[in-house]
């Protein structure tokens, strides 16, 4: 009798223990959260990156957490108030499976967006440059030829004395020095271009599979209502469902037709006729 009150007491001791570990890792998983993603900045794409960088980074705490309370609730099955925190740590693993779900356009969208703003930052200033070549080229007089040359980048804000060759002259010169420089700026933006989505569509490509195999460990756990099924095992047993509904519906129209012709039968038969089971008149 004592060997099993002391193994009852191991249990009760040992699903206490798991599930403190369990709720130590979900503070873990707030606390690291929220310093990775404070200050907020919805709006960003660069904060809305490292939102689902951080979300990555640190689920296996959560996952883990969600876990250790599974094994606790099998010590103390019995425990209704075990169980009903079970039950709502596992509708939150529904919703995180969703979450990890929508994790995957929303930051494939944020990197999209980033990438496109860096290229313009690159791209407005290579207008720029363009747009002084053409003022430079449109110039009319020495005083508009030297408003526009200081608008270069590195070139002096204000330009002194005067031009010691003719206006004509120093804009061949000029603009045979800003044009080769107008190409190869042209050449190494296309280039930027091309290895940043390179590089973009690894990490979206990369960073899509955590996000989906974190959305099937979530899914695993994530139950809505007790005494249901994960919402994994939904998913995955959704076709089988469906084919045990047709095979009913099959079964179903199969026995009305045949009461149907078995009516048919009858009403063909001649009224005068005596009717199975009754002896003829």
């Amino acid at each position: 009798m004592r060997a099993s009150f002391s193994d009852t007491e191991a249990r009760l001791e040992l699903s206490f223990v798991l599930q403190s570990i369990g709720y130590g890792l979900f503070g873990l998983f707030v606390a690291f959260l929220l310093k990775l993603v404070l200050p907020v900045a919805l709006l960003q794409p660069a904060w809305q990156l490292k939102l689902a960088n951080a979300l990555r980074t640190t689920a296996l705490f959560p996952l883990l957490g969600a876990v250790l309370l599974l094994l606790a609730q099998l010590f103390r099955f019995q425990s209704t108030r075990m169980a009903d925190q079970v039950q709502w740590m596992r509708r939150l693993a529904f919703l995180a499976a969703i979450g990890f779900l929508l994790l995957i356009p929303l930051q494939t969208h944020a990197g999209l967006k980033l990438l496109d703003d860096g290229n313009s930052v690159e791209l407005r200033a290579m207008r720029q440059v363009k747009q002084v070549a053409e003022e430079i080229r449109l110039a009319k007089s020495e005083a508009a030829m030297k408003r526009a040359i200081s608008q270069l980048p590195g070139a002096p804000t204000q330009i002194q004395g005067a031009f010691t060759k003719p206006l004509d002259q120093v804009r061949a010169v000029v603009l045979d020095q800003l044009q080769p420089q107008i190409q190869r700026a042209d050449y190494r933006l296309s280039e930027m271009r091309k290895l940043r989505l390179q590089g973009g569509l690894l990490g979206w490509i990369t960073d899509g599979l955590a996000a989906l195999a974190l959305a099937v460990c979530f899914a695993a756990i994530g139950q809505l209502k007790s005494g249901g099924s994960s919402l994994l095992l939904h998913v995955l047993l959704l076709p089988d469902f469906l084919r045990f509904r047709q095979g009913q519906g099959r079964r179903s129209r199969q026995q009305v037709d045949a009461a149907w012709l078995s009516s048919l039968q009858d009403d063909e038969e001649d009224p005068g006729s005596p009717g199975p089971g009754q002896p003829p008149l």
